[in-house]
């Protein structure tokens, strides 16, 4: 698919906030028709990006939009129940503000297909502090509702509500509003509200908490600890550190498998071709209590490689054996040669950063190959001991797309951000089907409450 490895990029960055002003205009985002774009070549992948760890929020809010606000006329079953469990995954995760954003937006499209409708009477009408929401936002919930429901109508259920009841003021209730509800009770107590001017507001804002159970879970960030050690950045890791200090030991080497294993089944897959050119050298041991902590996060993604990737290639630039020792100086240029040669796919070069043979060399070579007529995305790709490394003096190819990892949990969006690098049919498959994995795993995790009736 043209540009999505940029689109990706883009959305994990970018967070630009969507703006809807007061003065009745269409929403503001400059980015808007990148994003309609994409999903006019792909729907189905566009909608599955939302679930990418590291996408940023509002980027969440726009794709939440645009899933909204396009038509699904001739859209296959399965490609619009998808949408629908994407839409409830993000109604779920993002703070109840923004939501309503999404909807005043909406409003300003003109956008009322069915779709639209049910997301937003449903999420407002079954929200878990329906009555906070009520009293805290009641203009933009009123707007919200009368743009799905349509104004007379929504006015009208209102009224009813409000009156004493008769059968045919409760045929239209439950035609017109409380079939979208799952406690039509609580509805009739606290719809009418809207529309009483003397209601004073007594909200206290929990319904701007109730997304953050859900949105922490699937940004992963609980996995990461906040005083960084070399043996809590992950179990595979941990596991290298402790055979690269204490020596060899067949248990350890047995667990190293296991948590392989484990990490590789919840990963993206690679059907190309790779070639990883894997940095062992001697700088790549560092020191004190950051002795062979890059290096073991590095032959930790070179084992999860192994896994994900059915035609993979290593060369190891320096030390050899198992875990490798780091020996001898970093010569990445020769070592990329090498993998072109073969005509892979994809190529990663995974190293500290630090080019000690002939500085430069490798900055020459891949600024060289273009004009050979190589094509093969290369990528350049840091191992760090913590997230805030400085990386100033570890760039030895400025022309190289960089990409950084410290922690097991960074190697799901490392991954992502390597196989989108290939255009190619295969890796858009291979990219979806993960995808279409990570939902079904994110909703039984999440439950959300805003899955569609």
């Amino acid at each position: 698919m043209e540009n999505i490895s940029q689109f990706l990029d883009h959305i994990q960055k970018d967070n630009t906030a969507l703006i809807v002003r007061r003065n009745g205009q269409p929403p503001e985002w400059s980015d808007a028709k990148w994003h309609q774009g994409v999903y006019a070549r792909n729907p189905e992948l566009y909608a599955l990006l939302a679930l990418v760890e590291k996408v940023q929020p509002w980027q969440q809010v726009r794709i939440l939009l645009q899933l909204l606000q396009a038509s699904r006329a001739g859209m296959e079953g399965d490609r619009r129940r998808l949408h629908d469990r994407v839409v409830a995954v993000l109604l779920a995760i993002l703070p109840g503000d923004r939501v309503l954003t999404v909807f005043l937006a909406l409003r300003r499209l003109r956008a009322n297909h069915k779709h639209t409708t049910r997301a937003i009477v449903n999420y407002i009408l079954n929200h878990p502090y329906l009555e906070d929401l009520v009293s805290c936002r009641s203009p933009a919930v009123v707007d919200s509702l009368e743009h799905a429901l349509g104004l007379n109508v929504a006015r009208a259920c209102a009224k009813m509500l409000a009156e004493p009841k008769t059968e045919a003021t409760q045929i239209y209730l439950r035609r017109h509003l409380l079939r979208f509800a799952r406690d039509g009770e609580w509805v009739k107590l606290n719809f009418p509200r809207l529309y009483d001017r003397g209601t004073s507001q007594t909200g206290n804002g929990n319904y701007q908490l109730i997304h953050t159970q859900y949105a922490e879970k699937l940004s992963g960030q609980e996995l990461r600890p906040k005083t960084v050690t070399a043996t809590n950045r992950g179990d595979i890791s941990a596991t290298l550190i402790h055979l690269y200090r204490g020596g060899k030991s067949a248990e350890l080497e047995q667990a190293v498998r296991n948590y392989v294993a484990e990490a590789a089944g919840q990963l993206p897959r690679f059907s190309g071709k790779m070639a990883l050119i894997l940095d062992v050298s001697a700088s790549t041991r560092s020191y004190g209590e950051r002795e062979f902590c890059t290096l073991s996060q590095s032959v930790a993604l070179q084992l999860i490689l192994e896994q994900c990737c059915q035609q993979l290639q290593v060369y190891i630039v320096g030390g050899s054996g198992f875990p490798p020792m780091p020996t001898g100086p970093t010569d990445l240029a020769l070592a990329l040669l090498d993998a072109i040669e073969k005509q892979p796919d994809l190529v990663a070069i995974v190293s500290d950063g630090y080019e000690n043979y002939y500085p430069g060399d490798l900055e020459r070579v891949v600024a060289a190959l273009p004009g050979c007529g190589v094509e093969t995305p290369i990528l350049f790709c840091h191992s760090q001991f913590t997230p805030s490394d400085d990386l100033s003096l570890r760039s030895p190819a400025s022309n190289l797309p960089q990409l950084e990892f410290w922690h097991q949990a960074d190697f799901e969006s490392l991954l992502l951000s390597m196989f989108s690098r290939v255009d190619r049919p295969f890796a858009i498959a291979n990219l979806q089907e993960f995808l279409l994995q990570k939902l079904d795993r994110v909703e039984k995790e999440l439950t959300p409450w805003t899955a569609l009736n």
